[in-house]
């Protein structure tokens, strides 16, 4: 299937490969699907999550360790129906970035208090709104 993207133009993807967020992303409730890319490098820091139906609508996301950052999140029995966990070792976190100031050159910021988990291996996933935040520095 081919998709528009706001970063890498038109690109062909596979079904297999795209994740679904049932309850879509705060504020972006009815994007549902998204795929991730990345820059070609052997080693990406940031990856563009981008809605597969409007080519407008892309986030960065990173990985909590590269604010030096690992969560410890608890999910509920319907987070876990939700993203048909059966293995905790499948579940992922990722944190949307964002740059407060376009016009700056400013450092990135990270959403914590409503990490992305996701299944890796079901490609299913959820924004996890937590209200306090209990995060270890990675070591």
């Amino acid at each position: 299937m081919e998709i528009q993207t706001s970063n890498f133009g038109t690109q062909t993807i596979n079904k297999s490969d795209i994740l679904d967020f049932p309850n879509g992303l705060l504020g972006f409730e009815e994007y549902t699907q998204f795929k991730l890319f990345h820059e070609e490098s052997s080693n990406p820091t940031v990856h563009w999550l981008q809605s597969v139906t409007d080519d407008q609508v892309s986030m960065s996301v990173v990985s909590p360790a590269e604010f030096g950052l690992e969560y410890e999140i608890t999910l509920t029995d319907e987070d876990e129906v939700l993203l048909k966990l059966d293995d905790l070792n499948d579940a992922q976190v990722i944190l949307i970035v964002y740059k407060p100031d376009q016009k700056e050159n400013t450092d990135f910021k990270a959403i914590i208090r409503a990490p992305l988990v996701i299944n890796a291996k079901n490609n299913i996933g959820l924004q996890k709104q937590l209200e306090q935040v209990a995060i270890n520095e990675a070591a």
